[in-house]
């Protein structure tokens, strides 16, 4: 037996070759497992701790639209706040808050036109004249008209009356005028305002004529754009009759008065050679102060005296 067992073969060095690779294709897979196992682990891990993080990111939004928030309310323009008051007719309060924005910045347009308007609602003419005027100075300077600030200006001008800022409250309405026109469709409501408030300027100027042809040319705009009962076509129509019947009074007045004064020269000759005065021949010579008793008294119209220039009355009498 034991020279059987002594004498059995060795293994063969190809078996040997692919236990050894078995055995390193085992350990490989084990380690990938070990890897996989790990990888899972820290998936597991990373999941446990996103909601944390994610809370963490949440909360720090929440913080950061916090102060946005604040910061927009920070940032919130004056003017909206002093727009409602103007829209709830608290126009005192929105007249005290644009003074003190203009103290920091005097040579606003927007702040200036407004504070015009205000002005003009408290009929306070003059402070929404200079308050217009500087705003329209502002502009120019930035090269940015607005026509409402010339409107508001031509307003304000025409409500405190006076031949001069009644002239001018007309050139700036006239401007305003063709501004509105060019605009075309986009400028109806502004040319309909501007013929109104010439109308009115025009009849402040007793000029009724030009008037009643201004107030004719609104209605006919008002009436395509409001119905015919619109309280707006019924006051244009009162104001365009109204223009028309004193235009025609003015005129009759204007004819008597032309006429009375041809007739009063032509009155005046007449009587005057009715009751015989001197003629215009006579008048020139009195005023240039020729002497007529110079002459000889043939030569006096209706004299009956003879001529004696002829005659030597120095001469002694014969004895």
């Amino acid at each position: 037996m034991a020279t059987e067992e002594e004498a059995a073969p060795a293994p063969a060095p190809e078996e040997e070759k692919e236990a050894a690779k078995e055995e390193a294709t085992e350990t490989t897979q084990a380690e990938e497992e070990g890897k996989e196992e790990a990888a899972e682990k820290a998936d597991e891990a990373k999941e446990k701790a996103a909601p944390k993080e994610e809370s963490k990111k949440g909360s720090s939004k929440d913080s950061k639209g916090k102060k946005n928030g604040k910061a927009a309310a920070e940032e919130v323009d004056p003017m909206d706040a002093i727009v409602e008051m103007m829209e709830e007719r608290q126009f005192p309060r929105a007249a005290a808050e644009l003074s003190k924005l203009l103290k920091k910045n005097p040579e606003d347009p927007i702040m200036l036109h407004n504070l015009g308007c205000v002005y003009t609602e408290l009929e306070k003419w003059e402070p929404a004249e200079e308050a217009f005027t500087q705003a329209y100075e502002a502009q120019k300077k930035d090269g940015k008209y607005n026509d409402a600030t010339l409107f508001g200006l031509a307003t304000v001008l025409a409500e405190q009356g006076g031949m001069g800022k009644l002239l001018q409250s007309e050139a700036l309405l006239r401007d305003c005028l063709d501004r509105a026109i060019a605009k075309e469709d986009h400028g109806i409501m502004e040319t309909f305002r501007s013929f109104q408030a010439l109308a009115d300027c025009l009849g402040k100027q007793k000029r009724w004529g030009e008037a009643s042809e201004a107030y004719e040319q609104a209605f006919r705009m008002s009436s395509h754009m409001y119905p015919e009962d619109h309280a707006c076509n019924k006051q244009g129509k009162f104001l365009l009759e109204r223009s028309q019947r004193l235009a025609k009074i003015q005129k009759m007045i204007r004819i008597g008065l032309w006429t009375a004064t041809a007739a009063v020269p032509i009155f005046c000759a007449y009587m005057w050679n009715y009751v015989g005065g001197p003629s215009v021949g006579e008048l020139f010579s009195m005023m240039t102060g020729s002497n007529i008793t110079d002459a000889a008294p043939s030569a006096i119209p209706g004299s009956d005296l003879p001529d004696l220039s002829s005659l030597d009355i120095d001469a002694p009498p014969r004895g």
